[in-house]
C-alpha cells in the first residue's frame, strides 16, 4: 500500500510493521510504530488528532492493521548548535570516541553471525512429515478465557481447616486427613527449539526485520541434544510418581508450500511422535501455533479476524519472552503446579516436591536479594538499545507494570533454574496485565524494536503472587474488617485501628514504633509429618507469605541483618519446648526486646483525624499510594497475631455482608479486580468480591481467609551452578569439577545418587557448613566460541558427561 508524506512524497511499505518516508528537503522522518494505545485490538487507526500532530501526514491515507501512530523526528539546522570553543571540541572528539568503542563491542557481542541461508529470496527448504517434523494446519483457537481458575488442592480443604491453617497456622483436627495429593504432583515444562534445523534457519533469517538489529548469535541456536538430558535430569530426581506429565514447547514455521494455514511443527529426534502428539500419555508436545492466544482486555471482544492477524504477527517466533508469556495458554496439563525448566537445565540429586512447591506454603520462589540483584521500575529503559538481547528490559518492564497495579518499587532477580508456575495464579497474572502478555509475543525476536516493550513473564507472574498476598491481608483489614457493610471509616474507627497497630493500652497519638515480629519458624517439621508431605532436601524457606510482606523486612533492615538468605531470622526470641507426645511448641521468651522494624506515622498514613472516610480511599491510600504505610502496617498485624497466625486481620465470625453477594454455587474462587491501574480500580466490598465467589453458607471470615490462602508463597534458596559453555579447555574442566562435587557431597552425608534416602535441607546444611545446601541444579548456556574440531570437542564432553550423569532411559525415547 501506500502512504502519503509531507510535501506530497508517497512511499511503499509492506504489511509488516516497519519504517516509512524520508524527505531529504525537509529532513523530515516518519516512523509507524506500535503503540499501548489501544482501540480494538490492533487494528485502530490513529485519530485526527493524532496524525495532524504528527506534523505532515494525511490522516485519510493513514494505513490500517496493527501500525498505530505516527512518530516524528526533526532534524536541526547547523545553527542551532553552540559556538566551536576547544573545550566542547576536545569533549565532542571524546564522546565519539566512546560511542564508536561502544558500538563496536556492541557489534562483536549482538550483531547476528552469517548463516549459510541468508537470501530472502532463498525458497525455504521442502520439509515432510518425518521423525523431526509435524505437518498440521494453523487454526484459531480463541482468545485466553477471562476466568480465573480454581487453585484443586485448597479446594479440597474444609473451611474449618483453613481456619485453623491459615488463620491459626496449626494443622490441627479439622485438618486431619485431608488429601492433599493434588498439590503434590507437579507438571515439568520445557521449552526447546532446534537451532540446526536448516527450515528453522532458513525462517529466522526470513522473518528478521529489515532494521538493524542486534540480536543472538547464530551459535546460540545449536543444538546439543540438552532437552533429552534435562528431562532425564528431572524424571531422575523426581521420580515419575512426582512429575505426572512433561510438556515440551517446540516451534512450528511455516510450511515450504507458502501457506501459512500450514505449519511444521519441530520434533526432537529421540521421542515417540505418537505419543507425544495424542495427548494421552505422560509427554505432550505443544507448538507454538496451537498455544499462542491473545488475551482480551475488559471489555473488549476480539473477532475471528483480529485474532488472525495477532497471530500472523506473532508466528513464527524465534524470542524465548514470547514463549514465556504464554505459558499459561498450555493445555492437557494434570496437576496445577508447574515447573517450567529452559533445556539446558538441569538436575544434579533428588529432590522433593517441597523443594519446588507444596499445598502448606504453596509456590518456592527462588529469589535474589543482593543489591546488584535489584530491579528498578522502567516504562521503558535504556536497556533495550544498551543490551537489548538481555535480561535486563524485559524485567525492568515488568517490574513497571507490576507498579502501576500495586505500587512503584523495587523487585529482586529470580534466579536461573528450574522456576516454580501454579497455572491458575500465572493465568490470573496474564488476565490482570492482558496488554502486557500480548504486546511481549509481538517479539519475533528479542531485540526486535519496532514493536511495544515485552516483560519477562515468569519474572512477572512470580512476584504478583507476592504483591497479591500483600493487597489481600490490607484488603482483608481495612475493607472487610473495619469497613464493613457501610464501608465507611469514622474518626473513632480509625481510633480503633490506630490502637490495634499498637497492641497496646495507651499509645502515642502521632506515630509508632513497630517491632520486629518473633515468629514460629518458617519450616514446621511436625506440620509436614501431620500433613503426610516430604521434607524438602535442597532448599532452604528464607521467608514465608505467613509472616507477612517479604520486601517489608528487606527495604527496613540492614544485609547483615537477613542471615536467610536475603531475609530477616523472626525466631530471634523464640523459645522451643520439646514434647514427646505433641512435638516441638513455640513460646515467646518474656525479656526479649525486638528491635525496630518500622514506624507508622498517623499524619501520613491515616491523614484526618476527625473527617469520616471511605474504606475504599484508605485503603488505596496505605497500599498503593504510600506504600511504606501497608508495608509497615502488615509488619505490625502480624507481630500483633502472636508467633503465629494471621488472627489479627480477620473479621470476626459474625460479620456482616450484603446478602446480594452470595451465591448458591462457587462459579470462580475468591480474587480482588483484575485491574491494571489500581488508580482507577474500585475496591469496595460490593465491587470488589467477584458474584459467584461466595456461597450461601460461607462468612466473610472464611472467604477472606481463603483470599489469602490463594496467594501463600515461600521465597526460598538452593544452591545452583550457571556456566557459560564457550570453550572446550575450560568446559572440560567445568564438568569434571561439577561430577567431583556431587560425589563428595554424597559422601559427605552417605549417601548415593540416585538412589539416595531423603535427607532435609537443614541436615546437609549441618554437614555441610557455611549454611548451604546441596548443589542441586547445574545450567550450561550455550554461548560457543570455538568453531571446526574445537567446537566438535564440545558436543564430544557434553555427551560424554550427559550419558554417564542420567543413563536412564524414558519410557517415551525411540528404541535404538
Amino acid at each position: 500500500m501506500q502512504i502519503h508524506v509531507g510535501f506530497g512524497e508517497t512511499v511503499e511499505h509492506a504489511s509488516n510493521p516497519t519504517r516509512c518516508a524520508l524527505n531529504p528537503e525537509r529532513k523530515l522522518f516518519v516512523e509507524l510504530v506500535q503503540t499501548n494505545e489501544w482501540n480494538r485490538g490492533w487494528l485502530a487507526n490513529p485519530s485526527q488528532d493524532q496524525w495532524t500532530q504528527a506534523g505532515m501526514l494525511d490522516s485519510t491515507q493513514a494505513p490500517s492493521g496493527i501500525l498505530r501512530q505516527a512518530r516524528t523526528r526533526l532534524t536541526f539546522p547547523s545553527t542551532w548548535l553552540p559556538r566551536r570553543k576547544s573545550s566542547f571540541i576536545k569533549a565532542t572528539i571524546m564522546a565519539t570516541s566512546i560511542f564508536f568503542w561502544v558500538l563496536l563491542v556492541h557489534k562483536y557481542y549482538f550483531v547476528t553471525e552469517p548463516h549459510p541461508y541468508t537470501s530472502l529470496d532463498e525458497r525455504l527448504p521442502q520439509i515432510q512429515e518425518d521423525d523431526t517434523h509435524h505437518i498440521f494446519r494453523n487454526i484459531d483457537r480463541g482468545p485466553t478465557s477471562r476466568t480465573p481458575l480454581f487453585i484443586q488442592v485448597y479446594n479440597s480443604m474444609s473451611d474449618e481447616c483453613v481456619e485453623e491453617w491459615v488463620a491459626h497456622h496449626q494443622w490441627g483436627p479439622a485438618c486431619t486427613g485431608t488429601d492433599l495429593s493434588a498439590g503434590l504432583l507437579i507438571d515439568g515444562v520445557w521449552a526447546w527449539v532446534n537451532g540446526s534445523d536448516p527450515l528453522q534457519i532458513a525462517t529466522r533469517q526470513r522473518y528478521k526485520p529489515d532494521t538493524a538489529m542486534k540480536m543472538d548469535a547464530a551459535h546460540r541456536y545449536v543444538e546439543h541434544n540438552e532437552l533429552l538430558y534435562s528431562m532425564r535430569s528431572a524424571l531422575t530426581s523426581l521420580g515419575e510418581d512426582t512429575i505426572q506429565r512433561l510438556h515440551i514447547l517446540a516451534s512450528a514455521y511455516p510450511h515450504s508450500n507458502g501457506s501459512d494455514e500450514v505449519m511444521a511443527g519441530q520434533i526432537p529426534y529421540w521421542l515417540e511422535n505418537h505419543k507425544a502428539l495424542t495427548n494421552k500419555s505422560r509427554i505432550v508436545l505443544h507448538h507454538d501455533a496451537d498455544y499462542f492466544k491473545p488475551i482480551e482486555s475488559p471489555g473488549t471482544n476480539f473477532t475471528s479476524w483480529e485474532r488472525e492477524e495477532w497471530k500472523e504477527a506473532v508466528i513464527p517466533t524465534f524470542n524465548s519472552l514470547a514463549v514465556e508469556s504464554q505459558i499459561q495458554n498450555i493445555e492437557d496439563t494434570s496437576s496445577d503446579q508447574l515447573v517450567y525448566y529452559n533445556d539446558d537445565f538441569f538436575t544434579l540429586r533428588k529432590l522433593s516436591v517441597s523443594d519446588f512447591t507444596t499445598p502448606l506454603y504453596g509456590p518456592v520462589i527462588k529469589t535474589l536479594t543482593r543489591l546488584t540483584s535489584m530491579y528498578l521500575p522502567a516504562k521503558d529503559t535504556f536497556w533495550r538499545t544498551i543490551n537489548p538481547a538481555g535480561e535486563e528490559p524485559g524485567i525492568k518492564r515488568a517490574v513497571w507494570v507490576l507498579g502501576t497495579r500495586f505500587s512503584l518499587r523495587p523487585y529482586y532477580y529470580i534466579t536461573h533454574h528450574p522456576r516454580t508456575l501454579w497455572l491458575p495464579l500465572l493465568r490470573e497474572a496474564a488476565q490482570t496485565f492482558p496488554e502486557a502478555f500480548t504486546d511481549t509475543a509481538l517479539s519475533r525476536f528479542r531485540a526486535q524494536e519496532d514493536v511495544p516493550a515485552s516483560v519477562q513473564a515468569v519474572f512477572l507472574g512470580s512476584w504478583y503472587v507476592v504483591e497479591r498476598h500483600r493487597e489481600a491481608l490490607l484488603w482483608t483489614w481495612t475493607i472487610a474488617k473495619w469497613g464493613g457493610r457501610s464501608g465507611t471509616l469514622s474518626s473513632t474507627l480509625k481510633d480503633h485501628m490506630w490502637n490495634e497497630l499498637a497492641n497496646e493500652g495507651s499509645p502515642s497519638t502521632s506515630r509508632l514504633s513497630i517491632p520486629m515480629p518473633v515468629r514460629a519458624p518458617v519450616k514446621n517439621r511436625d506440620v509436614f509429618q501431620a500433613a503426610n508431605i516430604s521434607m524438602p532436601t535442597s532448599t532452604e524457606y528464607s521467608f514465608s507469605s505467613k509472616d507477612g510482606y517479604a520486601l517489608a523486612y528487606v527495604d527496613s533492615t540492614w544485609p547483615w541483618d537477613r542471615p536467610r538468605h536475603g531475609y530477616p531470622d523472626l525466631t530471634r526470641g523464640l523459645l522451643e519446648i520439646n514434647e514427646t507426645v505433641m512435638g516441638s511448641k513455640y513460646l515467646r521468651e518474656p525479656s526479649f526486646v525486638a528491635v525496630r522494624a518500622c514506624v507508622i506515622k498517623r499524619s501520613t498514613c491515616f491523614e484526618s483525624y476527625t473527617q469520616n472516610e471511605t474504606a475504599n480511599n484508605f485503603f488505596k491510600r496505605i497500599a498503593f499510594e504510600k506504600p511504606e504505610c501497608g508495608d509497615c502496617i502488615i509488619t505490625a498485624l502480624i507481630g500483633a497475631s502472636g508467633i503465629s497466625g494471621i488472627d489479627k486481620f480477620l473479621p470476626h465470625q459474625q460479620a456482616g455482608i450484603d446478602p446480594g453477594l452470595h451465591a448458591d454455587a462457587l462459579t470462580v474462587p475468591p480474587y480482588l479486580p483484575l485491574t491494571s491501574d489500581w488508580t482507577t480500580t474500585d475496591f469496595s466490598m460490593t465491587s470488589a468480591i467477584p458474584k459467584g465467589s461466595l456461597r450461601t453458607s460461607m462468612t466473610l471470615r472464611t472467604w477472606c481467609i481463603r483470599l489469602i490462602q490463594r496467594y501463600s508463597y515461600v521465597l526460598g534458596s538452593v544452591e545452583s551452578d550457571f556456566y557459560k559453555v564457550e570453550r572446550a579447555n575450560t568446559l572440560e574442566t567445568k564438568l569434571d569439577e561439577v561430577e567431583l562435587k556431587v560425589e563428595e557431597e554424597l559422601k559427605t552425608i552417605g549417601s548415593s545418587y540416585p538412589k539416595s534416602e531423603d535427607h532435609t535441607y537443614e541436615d546437609w546444611r549441618s554437614r555441610l557448613g557455611w549454611s548451604r545446601g546441596p548443589l542441586a541444579f547445574l545450567c550450561l548456556n550455550d554461548d560457543v566460541k570455538d568453531t571446526g574440531k574445537l567446537r566438535d570437542r564440545i558436543d564430544e564432553l557434553l555427551m560424554t558427561f550427559f550419558d554417564r550423569m542420567w543413563p536412564s532411559r524414558m519410557s517415551f525415547e525411540k528404541q535404538v
